[in-house]
């Protein structure tokens, strides 16, 4: 029931993460009164971690191919109202530098995340947004035609539109707790399963351990009997517990849906640019120049020297033995080994490791035209709360800043 000790809004936005933050600037330009609340003592808590720190602000390459979860179509339209041109040129004009690195990934030149984060909040400011943090949002209903926001302060709100950019469930230490699920969840919308994305892979196999920290390039196949699943060609990093590296966080979303119910392997090729025939070629050629040497010591420059003894003791064959004494089956072992290390998956981290959520809110519940809810007419949803999520190099941060500003504009109609 409305009460004259709530206050108006225009337009209350729950989350000031990027998409948050994102669709505050938008709607404001408008002119309405628009208030975020965050329940972090600060904004952008997330974004500040992205990158290593860096931020990663965008992709020069972002199109629907690195999106997973919603439609192509969805993820596409949406893109296009505010892509990765526009994102640049939206930094730039609020003063951030930009600048490129491998593979179209786009980073401020100041190597900070408080730069986007700090330009973001000065705009917020400057647009007269209202920001209210450390104070969680404890209710949340529509009554007629009015959302009813209370806080954790017993301070309450009215606004005739909503934005939700709570966020998923990855990264809890930075707030993101999964609050909006529920919220949208009452309003009637879906929740597709939830599971971690952008996250490392642990091992059945305890021998990761013994050369964690080694990094090797390698082609990753992820499994399950005959089907392969996905497959990715970059850094592989041992740690204590299995597998991390960019190329596993990239698989482990596609990997994730399927761990509770089936066997799930990870495969690594130490030299897919190698046929069996040749690599076993060279393998051959190198015992037969080092036949005195141990099987350790001449393939040390085939693979770093503290995996070679682990690699062959998995084969059961002893690195001491000299490479002359390598039989023709051992050595037909070892190049198919280097080609097929195989290795069984028996979870993913949990979510506060994870970089980003697969799953959230079914986005054919949502206008991929204004990012307005199909089922609650003045509620918008924007970001990670959505299932939609990308590969790893600035395309979730761009997913953010595109649907944050679209649904901040729509808001703003």
């Amino acid at each position: 029931m409305y009460n004259h000790k709530m206050k108006k809004c225009d337009i209350i936005i729950i989350g000031g993460g990027a998409a948050g933050m994102m669709a505050g600037i938008s709607a404001s330009r408008k002119g309405g009164s628009v208030l975020i609340v965050e329940k972090n003592l600060k904004l952008g808590r997330k974004v500040l971690v992205t990158g290593n720190g860096r931020c990663n602000v965008t992709n020069r390459y972002a199109d629907k191919s690195h999106y997973y979860g919603a439609s192509p179509d969805f993820v596409e339209k949406v893109l296009s109202y505010f892509d990765q041109r526009q994102v640049m040129k939206f930094f730039e004009n609020l003063g951030v530098l930009l600048k490129e690195e491998d593979n179209g990934r786009i980073f401020p030149r100041t190597n900070q995340a408080k730069t986007i984060v700090n330009a973001l909040t000065e705009e917020l400011e400057a647009k007269k947004v209202r920001i209210i943090l450390g104070n969680p949002v404890r209710h949340l209903i529509k009554e007629k035609n009015l959302f009813q926001v209370k806080l954790q302060n017993s301070e309450e709100f009215i606004a005739a539109k909503i934005i939700l950019t709570t966020g998923g469930k990855a990264s809890e230490q930075c707030g993101t707790t999964g609050d909006g699920y529920a919220w949208a969840a009452n309003f009637g919308h879906r929740i597709t399963a939830l599971y971690p994305a952008l996250v490392p892979l642990e091992t059945d196999e305890r021998w990761p351990k013994a050369v964690q920290g080694l990094k090797l390039e390698a082609k990753i196949s992820v499994t399950i009997g005959e089907r392969v699943l996905a497959e990715k060609s970059g850094d592989v990093l041992f740690t204590h517990y299995g597998l991390s590296g960019l190329a596993v966080l990239a698989l482990a979303g596609k990997a994730a849906p399927f761990l509770t119910e089936h066997k799930v392997k990870v495969h690594l090729d130490l030299f897919p640019e190698e046929t069996h025939k040749n690599l076993d070629r060279k393998i051959a050629k190198i015992f037969d120049l080092n036949g005195k040497k141990s099987v350790k010591n001449s393939l040390a420059g085939a693979a770093p020297s503290n995996f070679i003894p682990i690699f062959l003791s998995n084969l059961r064959i002893n690195p001491d033995k000299k490479a002359a004494e390598i039989s023709k089956k051992e050595r037909l072992k070892i190049s198919a080994g280097f080609k097929n290390i195989v290795l069984a998956v028996s979870r993913a981290r949990p979510f506060k490791e994870a970089q980003v959520t697969a799953g959230g809110v079914d986005a054919n519940e949502i206008d991929p035209a204004t990012m307005e809810s199909k089922i609650v007419p003045g509620l918008y949803l924007a970001g990670e709360i959505l299932d939609v999520d990308a590969d790893s190099g600035g395309y979730n941060l761009q997913w953010a800043w595109s649907s944050g500003y679209l649904a901040g504009v729509s808001a703003s109609k």
